[in-house]
C-alpha cells in the first residue's frame, strides 16, 4: 500500500538527516510526489548543507505548501488563514536560533529548533557553520522564486535573533524589509494584526544588551520613517529607560506627535532614569513650574529618590523663586478675597459642563476634603447631575489625575444637593472609604455601576422619585447590609445588587409593586444567559428575585403584609418580615 502524504513527508525528513546525497535523491524518487517538502528542505538548510539542499530542490522540494485545514492539522503549522496571512516559514531553520530563544516570533510553529539532529547510526549532526549557512543562503536567493524563499523575511528575523553572518550576507545582497513590515513598524496597526503584535512582543522580550543594536538595524530598514509610538510601546519600553543610550535612541527615532509629555516623564521617574531626564531638560519639557512641581510630588509619593534628587537639583538650578512665589501669593490672595462660593473658587474644586437644558453636570472632584458637599449652584448654573466617574477615575474618568483618584478613595461622606436629578455611570465607583451618601428626593435615574465596589458603604436609601436603577448600580459592595427601595421604581437592571455578600435586609415601600422580567415565562438562573435582562414594574412577582439581589441565605425582605411579594418569598423559602412601622 502506498504511504500517505504525511508518511512521505516524515520519510523524506528522515532521509535528510540520515542518508547520503545519493541515497536522499534515490529515496525522494521512490516516494514520488511529496506534498509537504518544506520541513525536509529546512532541515537540510540547518544540518546538511548546500549539497543536500541542491539535491532536494532539483527534485522539486520547496518552502511552499497548500493552505488547507488538513495541512495545518497534519503538520502543526500555520497556513495563513486564521493568523493574518502568517505562515510557518521553514526557511528560518537556516538561522542560528533555538527553541528557548524564540522571543515571541509566530512563524516558527511546527518547527523544532534543536542545536543538533540525532542520526540513527553515528554521531549527531550539529548546526552548520556560518560559512556553510551563508553558502546555502546564496543558493536560496538565486533560486528564490523556484523554492518560494523570501530573503526579506529572513533579514527581519535574523536581525532580531542576532544572526550576524546571515544579516551581513543579506545586507551585501542589498535585501530590504517587506513593505508590510515597514508600514507596520512606522504606522502601527490594530491590536489584532499579527505583524504588529509580533513586533511588539519580540522587541519587549529582547535583552537590554541586544535591544539597541536590533532597533538601530531596524531603523536603517524603515526607508527614512520613524518608529510608530503608542502608549503600549511606552509601557513595554520604559523598563529600559534607565539605560540612557536606549532612551536617547527612543527619543530621537520614535514619532513624538503622539507622546504625552508628562506621562513619559512619569515613566522616567518610575525608572529613576536621571540620564533621560537630562535630555528632557534640554527639550524644555520641565519649564512650566506647575508641571515641574507635579513631577516632584510624583517622585516623592512613589519613593523614587534618585529622580527626586535630580528634579530638586533642576529646580534649584533653574527656578526663579522670587517670581514664582509672587505669582503664587497673588493667586492665593485672589482666592482668599473671593467669596467661598464664587465661580473662581469652585472651579478649583469642581470640573463641570453644561447640560442641554442649561443646568450643570459635575464631571470631576478636584478637592482634598474627605467629607464633601456638592454645591447646589456654580455661578448662575444649577447643579442637577453627577456625571460619569465624577468621584471615581481611571476607566470611568480618564481625565482624573492619579492624585485625584487617590483622594477620591479617601472620601468618607458625600452630601448631594436636592437639585440632583441624575447620577451617572460609575459616578462613585470604587470609592473604598465611602460610608455615607444621600440620594436626594428628585433623583430619577441611577446609572450603571454608580456605586459599584464601594467597600465601606453599609446602607442605602433609594427615594420614591427614582424610576430606573441601571445594571450593577450597587454591586460588589461587601459591607452593604440594608437597602430601602422607594415605590417609584419602574426598572432595575441586571445584577443591580449583585455580590453584596452581607446584604441582610431589603426594605420595600408600602405601595411598591414588585419588579419582574418583561417575559415572565423566562426563568433566569442567576442571569447565566440573560446578558440584557431588565426588570419592570408589573402586577406579578418575577420568577427569579435573585437575578437582582443574588441568593443569600441571610437575606430578609421587609414589606407590607399580604403583598404578592410575601407569597412569593414563602414559596421560594426566602425570609419575609412584615414591616410593623407601616
Amino acid at each position: 500500500m502506498e504511504a500517505s502524504q504525511k508518511e512521505k513527508a516524515a520519510q523524506l525528513q528522515h532521509a535528510v538527516i540520515n542518508y547520503s546525497v545519493e541515497e536522499i535523491s534515490k529515496r525522494y524518487e521512490e516516494l514520488g510526489s511529496v506534498e509537504m517538502t518544506a520541513p525536509a528542505l529546512g532541515l537540510a538548510c540547518r544540518f546538511r548543507g548546500l549539497g543536500v539542499v541542491k539535491a532536494l530542490v532539483e527534485r522539486g522540494a520547496t518552502f511552499r505548501f497548500s493552505s488547507t485545514r488538513r495541512i495545518e492539522e497534519w503538520y502543526g503549522c500555520y497556513i495563513g488563514r486564521n493568523s493574518g496571512n502568517y505562515r510557518t516559514n521553514y526557511s528560518l531553520y537556516l538561522l542560528r536560533v533555538f527553541d528557548e530563544d524564540l522571543k515571541g516570533a509566530f512563524c516558527f510553529k511546527g518547527m523544532t529548533l534543536a542545536q543538533c539532529a540525532e542520526q540513527e547510526v553515528g554521531e549527531s549532526l550539529p548546526i552548520l557553520s556560518d560559512t556553510e549557512r551563508v553558502a546555502v543562503l546564496r543558493y536560496l536567493i538565486e533560486n528564490k522564486e523556484k523554492v518560494s524563499f523570501q530573503p526579506e523575511e529572513m533579514l527581519y528575523y535574523a536581525i532580531f535573533f542576532e544572526d550576524t553572518a546571515i544579516v551581513e550576507e543579506l545586507n551585501r545582497q542589498k535585501i530590504e524589509f517587506l513593505e508590510i513590515r515597514v508600514q507596520t513598524i512606522a504606522n502601527g496597526a490594530s491590536a489584532m494584526n499579527p505583524y504588529w503584535v509580533e513586533y511588539i512582543t519580540m522587541t519587549e522580550q529582547a535583552d537590554n544588551e541586544a535591544y539597541l543594536s536590533i532597533m538601530e538595524q531596524i531603523s536603517k530598514k524603515l526607508k527614512g520613517n520613524q518608529f510608530h509610538y503608542t502608549e503600549n510601546i511606552n509601557e513595554v519600553t520604559k523598563k529600559r529607560f534607565s539605560n540612557t543610550e536606549i532612551f536617547m535612541f527612543f527619543f530621537e527615532h520614535f514619532k513624538r506627535d503622539k507622546i504625552k509629555k508628562y506621562q513619559l516623564i512619569r515613566s522616567l521617574i518610575e525608572e529613576n532614569a536621571t540620564g533621560a531626564l537630562m535630555r528632557i531638560e534640554q527639550e524644555g519639557w520641565l519649564n512650566v513650574p506647575k508641571k515641574r512641581d507635579e513631577m516632584i510630588d510624583y517622585a516623592t509619593q512613589n519613593g523614587k529618590t534618585e529622580a527626586l534628587a535630580w528634579l530638586l537639583d533642576y529646580k534649584n538650578r533653574t527656578a526663579n523663586f522670587v517670581a514664582e512665589q509672587e505669582k503664587a501669593d497673588k493667586k492665593l490672595m485672589r482666592a482668599l478675597n473671593a467669596a467661598p462660593n464664587s465661580v473662581a473658587t469652585l472651579k478649583q474644586i469642581w470640573s463641570y459642563r453644561k447640560r442641554e437644558d442649561g443646568t450643570l453636570m459635575i464631571t470631576n472632584y478636584k478637592g482634598k476634603e474627605t467629607e464633601v458637599t456638592v454645591p447646589e449652584k456654580i455661578g448662575k448654573g444649577i447643579v442637577t447631575a453627577i456625571g460619569k466617574g465624577a468621584f471615581s477615575g481611571n476607566f470611568y474618568n480618564p481625565k482624573a489625575t492619579e492624585v485625584q483618584v487617590k483622594q477620591h478613595n479617601e472620601i468618607v461622606k458625600v452630601i448631594l444637593p436636592d437639585t440632583i436629578e441624575f447620577i451617572g455611570e460609575g459616578a462613585f465607583s470604587k470609592m473604598a472609604s465611602l460610608k455615607e451618601i444621600n440620594i436626594p428626593i428628585g433623583v430619577r435615574e441611577i446609572g450603571a455601576y454608580a456605586f459599584h465596589g464601594c467597600d465601606s458603604l453599609k446602607s442605602l436609601t433609594i427615594p420614591k422619585t427614582v424610576e430606573i436603577i441601571r445594571k450593577h448600580a450597587v454591586s460588589f459592595c461587601p459591607n452593604l447590609e440594608k437597602v430601602f427601595l422607594g415605590e417609584g421604581i419602574k426598572e432595575i437592571g441586571e445584577h443591580a445588587f449583585w455580590r453584596c455578600k452581607n446584604l441582610c435586609e431589603v426594605r420595600v415601600s408600602q405601595s411598591l409593586q414588585w419588579l419582574s422580567m418583561e417575559n415572565t415565562d423566562y426563568h433566569c438562573e442567576q442571569c447565566a444567559s440573560a446578558s440584557n435582562c431588565t426588570y419592570r414594574k408589573t402586577n406579578n412577582i418575577g420568577r427569579d428575585l435573585f437575578c437582582i439581589f443574588e441568593y443569600r441565605k441571610k437575606l430578609t425582605i421587609v414589606g407590607p403584609k399580604g403583598s404578592p411579594l410575601e407569597t412569593y418569598c414563602k414559596e421560594k423559602h426566602v425570609r419575609y418580615r412584615i414591616d410593623d412601622n407601616r
